[in-house]
């Protein structure tokens, strides 16, 4: 992670007049400074510093109330974080933060956040309340195309998620792919042609309700993948509506983030374009008895229209789950259920490494925690779609010692298609660019088993799901511990992610163990025990 020492406070990003400042100190042979992040589309020329001195640039953004991702792009070349803020981004992008809170001023996440000593976050804020069912969740993320071939190729494999003990489908976009700008044969399926329709290749509106009625005959329920703030270049929206559109300074359709030209940018501001968005989701959830929203790179959509879009959906269906793509604290007030955590994925990916060790773990769930709203639910991962398999990131052992924490810790875990058997073609979501299928034939049972043992487990005690969370101290560096504690049931995590280590007593018997050695009291290297205190 990137650690900003004995920085020039002056150097932070802080309240001025007309906005927050940014300043970056470089070398004098610098010729062009430029801020880019979310705010504008992390376009790396929309906003250029000033230089003040030769080796000072500083510019003034008014920034809305929220969190904001932001890189210092240098030369038009190099994109760096911020080196004098130490806050970094959980996406595992390396990406500088800043949260602008309501009364304009500039959060920062500093060290030393607790339950003692909590920001001003979490102390002002409640988060809204999220379904019942949110909260015991475990969330499986698939593509259709890629887990099942078709909606009847997904429904002849939910046995396989049953198994497993996941409780949520995720299921990503299903509607038709642009054509204009398609990159591989199949292209994005991010670039929505029609909001209002299913590709064919994948089956019907029956096909659909076949699907999501075994979902939910199954217990289980099922999450709708929304592309939020653009449309395939060649919507024909862009032609029926062209005023619902961003445009270039040539006046035609584009889409602000660089090298996405096969998509269209919705301008936000009208509100016809809002009324038609709104009432589409709305239709979709009422048709086919939806249980849930994600919704894509909502970290750059104006959280108002997050905020509208609950209010509408939960008109339609009171018990419904919105998950945000991003970070931002403030949408949990009204609008968003779960937003994005991977900071857990980054801090154990460190541990596993030497980079950290337990006591680092533990101060960062802290700080993540008492940063942002009371009772914000996290969706915690190791694997999401722009990221690679863990197995890349850990390795094969150290990823299952990282998913017995995973699963066993506070907020929903999430769980991408193939990773609970070893599935090693996935790269990123561009694999979907083309007609990628999960190799079934790579089916790691011992895993699977693993990852199916702890699944089951969470959804038999409470505490794993909904308890306090208490770490333990005097552990060796790669071990990480905590309890779990609920209604007077205390319950022991350990994951080893480094070498053979020797635990404490004052365990129970055994819920679940791999590589735990009762007689000499030791867990094997890349071995977990989760176990009652007596």
């Amino acid at each position: 992670m990137h650690i900003a020492r004995d920085a020039d406070p002056l150097l932070l990003p802080h309240l001025a007049a007309g906005g927050v400042r940014f300043v970056f100190d470089g070398p004098e042979s610098l010729r062009t400074v430029a801020l880019a992040g979310t705010f504008n589309s992390w376009v790396g020329n929309a906003c250029m510093l000033e230089r003040v001195t030769p080796t000072r640039w500083t510019c003034t953004l008014p920034l809305p109330p929220g969190r904001h991702l932001y890189k210092f792009v240098l030369d038009d070349t190099d994109w760096i974080a911020d080196p004098a803020n130490p806050w970094m981004s959980e996406d595992g992008q390396g990406n500088s933060c800043l949260t602008v809170c309501q009364d304009g001023t500039v959060f920062l996440r500093r060290r030393g956040l607790c339950a003692d000593a909590p920001g001003a976050l979490y102390r002002d804020h409640q988060a809204l309340p999220s379904p019942e069912w949110l909260r015991d969740a475990v969330v499986y993320q698939l593509s259709v195309r890629a887990f099942g071939g078709d909606f009847d190729g997904v429904r002849a494999r939910l046995g396989h998620l049953a198994d497993l003990g996941v409780n949520t489908i995720w299921m990503m976009p299903i509607h038709p792919i642009g054509v204009a700008g398609r990159r591989g044969t199949l292209g994005d399926p991010y670039a929505v042609r029609d909001f209002e329709a299913i590709d064919p290749a994948l089956g019907d509106e029956d096909g659909l309700r076949r699907l999501v009625d075994a979902v939910h005959a199954r217990g289980m329920r099922i999450v709708f993948d929304w592309t939020l703030n653009r449309s395939s270049v060649d919507h024909p929206l862009t032609v029926t509506h062209p005023e619902w559109f961003q445009r270039d300074r040539e006046g035609n359709v584009m889409y602000a983030v660089p090298r996405r030209e096969y998509f269209a940018g919705f301008d936000f501001s009208n509100r016809d374009l809002r009324r038609y968005l709104v009432d589409a989701m709305c239709r979709w959830v009422e048709r086919f008895g939806l249980d849930g929203m994600r919704f894509d790179d909502s970290d750059i959509t104006p959280t108002d229209f997050l905020d509208e879009i609950r209010a509408a959906l939960a008109a339609v269906n009171p018990d419904i789950a919105l998950i945000s793509q991003a970070y931002d604290e403030f949408h949990h007030l009204a609008a968003c259920d779960l937003t994005y955590e991977g900071g857990t994925r980054e801090m154990l990916r460190r541990v596993a490494h030497g980079e950290a060790g337990a006591r680092e773990f533990a101060q960062y769930w802290n700080e993540s925690t008492y940063s942002f709203p009371r009772d914000a639910l996290r969706l915690r991962w190791l694997e999401e779609k722009e990221q690679p398999r863990a197995d890349a990131v850990f390795g094969h052992d150290a990823h299952l010692a990282a998913a017995a924490v995973l699963l066993t810790m506070d907020g929903v875990p999430h769980i991408l298609m193939g990773q609970e058997f070893d599935e090693s073609g996935w790269r990123d979501w561009t694999v979907l660019f083309d007609d990628w299928r999960l190799d079934w034939s790579r089916f790691d049972h011992a895993a699977f088993a693993h990852f199916s043992a702890l699944i089951k487990l969470r959804a038999r005690h409470p505490a794993l799901r909904r308890g306090a969370t208490a770490f333990i101290d005097g552990l060796p560096d790669g071990v990480i511990g905590m309890v779990r504690s609920l209604d007077g049931e205390r319950i022991a995590v350990y994951a080893n992610l480094a070498t053979t280590a020797t635990l404490p007593d004052g365990m129970g018997v055994p819920l679940y163990a791999r590589g735990w050695d009762q007689d000499a009291g030791s867990l094997d290297a890349h071995g977990c025990l989760v176990a009652p205190l007596r």
